[in-house]
């Protein structure tokens, strides 16, 4: 079982990884976004819970693995619950800055992962990937900001 685990947990990381720029670039609406989308999510799927089945194996040794996995479900979760209900509580296009966080956090995961294992856990590897990647998020979370509509605010004085 350990075997089947690592052969799920290398395909679907080189999966994610391989999958993670073009569905970042891909024009935003419906087509190769979703289509590339959901390939992406569901080889994050199988990282994460072959992440959590490899730590059952090695809990003292594994247990980041088990933490990025976890943390890792929890962004997809929640980045493509965001994109199905689309909550009108964030505004009409605060939904999709959201969404880009929370999946952006993914490929985060993704890299740090690949990090992590190309050099041996050295402590760069853990740190580089999210101070890197949040900076990226951010700038692009600014784009989008500066894109959304502008509300008219209409106040009285008396």
């Amino acid at each position: 079982m350990h075997t089947v685990l690592v052969v799920i947990h290398a395909a679907s990381g080189t999966t994610g990884l391989l999958l993670a720029l073009p569905v970042l670039l891909a024009p935003k609406r419906r087509g190769r976004h979703t289509l590339l989308g959901r390939i992406y999510a569901g080889a994050a799927v199988g990282l994460s819970l072959s992440a959590l089945g490899l730590f059952a194996y090695d809990p003292d040794r594994l247990w980041g693995l088990a933490v990025l996995g976890a943390l890792t479900l929890g962004w997809l979760v929640g980045g493509l619950w965001i994109a199905r209900r689309r909550p009108r509580r964030f505004g009409p296009r605060g939904w999709r800055i959201w969404h880009l966080n929370l999946m952006g956090s993914t490929v985060i995961a993704f890299v740090t992962g690949f990090a992590v294992q190309m050099t041996g856990g050295h402590l760069a590897a853990w740190l580089a990937p999210t101070v890197l990647g949040s900076l990226l998020i951010a700038r692009t979370t600014a784009r989008e900001v500066a894109r959304a509509p502008r509300r008219l605010v209409v106040t009285t004085t008396g």
